[in-house]
């Protein structure tokens, strides 16, 4: 640490007090662009949990208490939500995450209807579609 701070103040000798007001710029610059991506991102997954996750819930929820089974209440969902037809990016942590709210939807609003198994094999049910939903161009006709 010590190594790394006197390194940083040769640098600051060398430099005239323009040259150190440049490189201040630079780091700031680095660090705001670095915090909009991450907050960008957030926002992306906070725009998924709208379109996609709230809305397959409601959907999946719907069919299940017409007494609909799990899987044909997936596929209800599936064609009534953005989900065919979202790209999500390339990050596991994003499907994981909105599974994670997706699944919280459900428990709240038919939980009851839901069995472990079910949930399990909907979760496996809705990690193929985010699969698929990150690589959409390799689904899609060219």
């Amino acid at each position: 640490m010590k190594v790394i701070f006197n390194f940083f103040m040769d640098i600051i000798k060398i430099f005239k007090k323009e040259s150190c007001k440049i490189l201040i710029l630079g780091l700031f610059l680095i660090f705001f662009f670095q915090s909009s991506v991450l907050q960008a991102m957030e926002l992306d997954l906070t725009s998924a949990q709208n379109a996609v996750g709230k809305r397959f819930a409601s959907k999946f929820c719907e069919a299940k208490e017409q007494g609909f089974s799990s899987e044909s209440s997936s596929e209800f969902a599936l064609n009534n939500t953005y989900l065919k037809f979202v790209a999500f990016p390339e990050d596991e942590r994003f499907v994981e995450d909105l599974w994670k709210f997706t699944i919280g939807r459900i428990r709240k609003d038919c939980g009851n209807y839901v069995t472990e198994d079910e949930e399990e094999n909907l979760r496996d049910f809705f990690e193929e579609e985010g699969e698929i939903a990150t690589n959409r161009d390799l689904y899609l006709p060219h």
